[in-house]
């Protein structure tokens, strides 16, 4: 069976960019500016003067809803040979410091502190550029070429599920098996006594009606307990808490989570059974850890809110928050993040307004972030997953194709991605209801697996609680589940778990396209 991949045309991926990018337009809150720059952009004053493209967050209710239902599409800037490379907030700056802080004001003319958001910000000082753009058109861009290579002052960055691609390596379908890929695992006992807390856009809701479990039947609770909140799409409380499901006489401990427990906040779908993008992105990776860890304690997280979008100045305290909240449950942090989102910054750059999370998650040396490496086909770092490079507490997972014996075509790659699972063509638990496609001919894959094999699309469009997906994304569960699976069958702690399952990714490494050696984990991957 062939499936070597292919990438799309370029014209394609623009395509797919602008569509993506309205969705989130329609979900950020209204007014907002937002700068694309393009992908040749550097704060180094002797490089290129990047072109940019603004766009603002539209005001008129119905022109939001038409975005997000892909009734209308963004108009793509009218330059020639457009590269889109990074997404920020127009007109503002973080300074991580007050040293940074004090150089803009010195050398960069125009600046003005948003005392009201920096109030809230946990990554540093909110500033405001005024002063007349450049010939690039981006105040943004402009100052920082002003600054020293060491300021530490970065923009506003828009935070993805992906980056440039803002979405999956590809768009969710219908599976034509009803088996999750990776399996359930065989060991009916991994992942007993660990715990795992997925970061992201949370679980559809009335994901756990008795009905549909009996689809993802991995998802059960053991004793039928759940907790949750649930969103609207545009992330305001619908109900402030629902009700736990409680076995008739049992009292309800909200602050326990028994073995094998799936609990967290929900994403919202429309009453009519439209499945909206990324609605099923979190319950998909929470199924995921699941498959590989059935007996691993799982809570979800709710904190891309749009569209599978933040941006940087909130990431770091969504984080903390998520965490924060997961220890006045549980009395402590869990022992596996999986995060399956981050950015690609300026070059030079690191995720500076993740400091003050870094900080706390080196403080709790026995959690271990398990962090998705990106869709772009790029080795240029995105982060947080970057960070492992030098850090041990952060593995950076990218993904190999069905084979389990090449790079994916999209998967990010390079010397800080730490191992790579199979993330092509995963099945697992989705929403109930009706999705089409933003891009049916825009095919990442040059050719898919065959029909037989369960991963391919019968073309129905209608969703019954699976779906087939492939992206870092899924990947990184993967790798989350494998480590509590280890944790479990050695009775090691998070990290000793992550580093002997790098070393056995390093024994069983192949060969890349380019002659690279290619750390593997694999779906049926031994933990003893």
């Amino acid at each position: 069976m062939d499936t070597t991949p292919g990438q799309p045309s370029r014209d394609a991926l623009h395509r797919r960019f602008w569509r993506q990018f309205g969705l989130v337009l329609a979900e950020l809150p209204a007014g907002m500016w937002l700068e694309v720059a393009e992908a040749s952009a550097t704060r180094d004053p002797e490089g290129p003067v990047a072109r940019c493209h603004v766009v603002q967050s539209p005001e008129d209710p119905e022109y939001r809803e038409a975005l997000a239902a892909g009734l209308t599409m963004l108009a793509p800037p009218p330059l020639d040979d457009f590269e889109p490379g990074y997404v920020y907030e127009k007109d503002v700056l973080i300074c991580h410091d007050e040293e940074g802080r004090d150089e803009l004001r010195r050398l960069v003319p125009g600046v003005e502190e948003d005392v009201a958001r920096s109030r809230e910000s946990s990554a540093g000082t909110v500033m405001r550029l005024t002063a007349e753009p450049g010939t690039g058109g981006s105040r943004v861009l402009d100052a920082l070429r002003g600054l020293p290579d060491d300021a530490r002052v970065s923009p506003n960055y828009l935070v993805s599920i992906c980056n440039v691609n803002l979405c999956p390596a590809d768009e969710p379908r219908v599976p034509s098996r009803r088996l999750p890929v990776p399996p359930v695992n065989r060991d009916a006992g991994a992942g007993l006594g660990t715990s795992v807390v997925v970061i992201d856009t949370g679980l559809v809701v009335n994901w756990d009606l008795d009905e549909r479990l009996e689809v993802y039947p991995w998802l059960r609770d053991e004793d039928g307990r759940v907790t949750g909140r649930l969103e609207q799409r545009d992330g305001s409380d619908l109900l402030d808490d629902v009700p736990p499901r409680v076995l008739p006489g049992e009292p309800w401990d909200p602050t326990s989570l028994p073995t094998g427990e799936v609990a967290g906040e929900l994403r919202g779908q429309a009453a009519s059974g439209v499945v909206h993008e990324y609605v099923g992105h979190g319950t998909f990776i929470t199924g995921v850890v699941r498959c590989v860890a059935p007996r691993a304690r799982v809570r979800t997280y709710n904190r891309l809110q749009w569209a599978g979008t933040t941006d940087a100045d909130g990431f770091g305290r969504h984080l903390l928050d998520a965490l924060a909240d997961y220890e006045d449950r549980n009395g402590a942090w869990p022992d596996v993040i999986s995060l399956s989102a981050g950015v690609r910054p300026l070059p030079g750059e690191s995720l500076r307004s993740l400091d003050a999370f870094m900080e706390e998650l080196h403080r709790r040396d026995r959690t271990v972030l398990v962090a998705a490496a990106g869709n772009d086909a790029s080795s240029a770092p995105f982060y947080p997953a970057a960070y492992a490079r030098h850090d041990p507490s952060v593995i950076a997972v990218g993904a190999l194709d069905a084979t389990e014996s090449r790079r994916a075509v999209y998967s990010d790659h390079g010397p800080w991605v730490s191992v790579y699972a199979r993330g092509s063509y995963l099945v697992n638990a989705f929403a109930f209801g009706s999705y089409t496609p933003l891009h049916p001919d825009d095919e990442i894959f040059g050719e898919r697996p065959e029909d037989e094999d369960g991963y391919d699309d019968p073309g129905d469009g209608l969703f019954h609680g699976l779906a087939r997906w492939s992206g870092t994304s899924f990947a990184t569960p993967l790798v989350a589940g494998l480590i509590a699976a280890r944790m479990s069958a050695a009775g090691e702690s998070s990290g000793d778990a992550a580093r002997w399952l790098l070393g056995r990714a390093h024994a069983q490494a192949v060969r890349d396209r380019d002659g690279e050696p290619l750390p593997r984990l694999l779906v049926d991957q031994e933990v003893r």
